[in-house]
């Protein structure tokens, strides 16, 4: 199989990878990576995707820990976390010969999430305004008026000893 075929299988493993990922946390484009093929260190081919977007932290760290890639026993290394790139986090793994990573600059930093801050808070209709709250008719009963047969209330008297 010629380099050229092996990054191709690759990029479609990885592609399609990361597409069921984002339809699985709902990611949308928030975070996709952009595909770069490059040589690596020892000559072999590389396929380097960098992850961009409001919750790219979040996306990789979620790709890293939660979703399971489908490999090939024979050669192919489960995704790992690789610390010797300065300035990178980056999520390493082999599949069919060629190297794949997906990696978002140190200093990235997630957008907040949090409700959009609203220009001014809701006002009510004037039909809900005018309504007056009703009163109740009589004086307020006691819920426990009495005990029930079922559950008894017994008012015990201290007993006094006569010694």
């Amino acid at each position: 199989m010629t380099d050229t075929t092996r990054l191709h299988a690759a990029r479609l493993h990885a592609d399609g990878s990361w597409a069921m990922f984002a339809a699985e946390k709902h990611l949308g484009t928030d975070a996709e990576p952009a595909w770069e093929e490059e040589a690596g260190p020892d000559g072999t081919v590389l396929l380097s995707g960098r992850v961009t977007g409001p919750r790219a932290v979040w996306a990789l760290d979620q790709f890293a820990r939660d979703f399971h890639l489908h490999l090939n026993p024979a050669g192919d290394q489960r995704p790992q976390f690789d610390v010797s790139q300065p300035g990178r986090v980056v999520l390493v793994w082999r599949y069919g010969g060629v190297w794949v990573e997906l990696w978002h600059p140190e200093t990235a930093v997630d957008a907040p999430e949090g409700a959009e801050p609203a220009d001014s808070a809701p006002v009510p209709s004037v039909a809900v305004q005018a309504t007056p709250i009703p009163k109740p008719a009589g004086p307020a009963r006691s819920l426990i008026s009495r005990a029930s047969d079922r559950l008894p209330f017994t008012r015990r008297h201290k007993e006094t000893n006569p010694a």
